[in-house]
């Protein structure tokens, strides 16, 4: 209890200087009433109305509490541009970061698994040796090189998957949401590889697996049954928290693919200075790569004992 109550204090902590700073940075860039009234923002009468309209009169700390204490609420304001709320905004595009994201994870796991099982059997061997290499091709690979790249041979050249986004059916989605989830999931599927290869390494030496060779046990149910499960803790560890650091990473790809998702929101929401839809969704992302972390840390720390111990909770 102590150590969830310590991790529940340090969150709370953690998610004040994430609004603070988020808040600050946001409104230290931009004129809102120059996106509103265009030519029209010189007039003093029209830019005290639209100031007194947005809240923008008030001094920085009394918007900044007024800002958290309706965030809290589920308000998050209303579009400087359209006048729509950014809650409806998020609503409409979270949804998107969100399919890309869990496909990502579910594409790096079923390529990572298979082949990280296979390499740790056949330690430096050549497929071991030949993943391994490609894996550390792949995690040098940016995204913003990476997308164009499966762009021009798997869309461009080769028609096999749409270059655009289709929404008609759920089959439609996972057609055309392929390519920006398989640039997400190479890189992120070689991370994972090389953690789970480098733990099953280590338990194919136990002696429990040892003693289910001299059983005479299947090599399948050796490798699946017996090795795999004790060496997964590492990889859902990072698991948990790369599907954090995905809803900020995918932003990029979602750029990249043109996709009606958050990252292409906020690119247009910074291009208009419409900094309540930029805070909004830098708030979201932010809060949730906190709390996924705080959850995998604590779930950490209840599934090994030790971790408690050594840290002194």
């Amino acid at each position: 209890m102590r150590y969830l109550l310590r991790r529940l204090l340090r969150l709370a902590a953690v998610l004040f200087a994430v609004s603070l700073l988020t808040f600050l940075a946001t409104n230290s860039f931009g004129d809102p009433v120059l996106a509103n009234l265009g030519p029209l923002a010189n007039d003093k009468e029209l830019r005290a109305q639209v100031e007194k309209e947005l809240e923008l009169d008030h001094p920085l700390p009394v918007r900044y509490i007024n800002w958290v204490g309706d965030a809290l609420q589920g308000d998050l304001g209303r579009s400087y541009i359209t006048r729509e709320s950014v809650s409806a905004i998020i609503g409409r595009t979270l949804p998107v970061s969100l399919f890309v994201m869990a496909y990502a994870q579910v594409l790096a796991l079923l390529l990572a698994v298979p082949i990280a099982i296979w390499s740790a059997y056949r330690a430096d061997r050549f497929f071991d040796r030949a993943s391994t290499t490609l894996s550390f091709g792949l995690l040098s690979v940016p995204a913003i090189a990476l997308g164009p790249l499966l762009i021009y041979v798997l869309a461009v050249s080769n028609h096999v998957f749409p270059s655009r986004y289709l929404d008609d059916t759920f089959l439609d989605q996972l057609y055309s949401l392929f390519l920006p989830a398989l640039t997400l999931a190479l890189p992120l599927g070689a991370a994972y590889m090389r953690i789970l290869r480098t733990d099953m390494v280590r338990t194919l030496q136990e002696d429990f697996v040892i003693a289910a060779r001299a059983k005479g046990l299947p090599t399948r149910r050796i490798l699946v049954v017996h090795a795999l499960r004790p060496s997964t803790f590492s990889l859902l560890t990072v698991v948990g928290i790369q599907v954090g650091a995905l809803l900020g990473g995918g932003l990029v790809v979602e750029i990249i693919f043109s996709l009606p998702g958050l990252g292409r929101e906020i690119v247009r929401a910074t291009l208009q200075d419409n900094y309540v839809v930029v805070q909004a969704i830098v708030l979201v992302i932010a809060t949730a790569f906190v709390l996924i972390n705080f959850i995998v840390d604590a779930l950490y720390g209840f599934l090994d004992p030790r971790v408690r111990s050594v840290r002194g909770l």
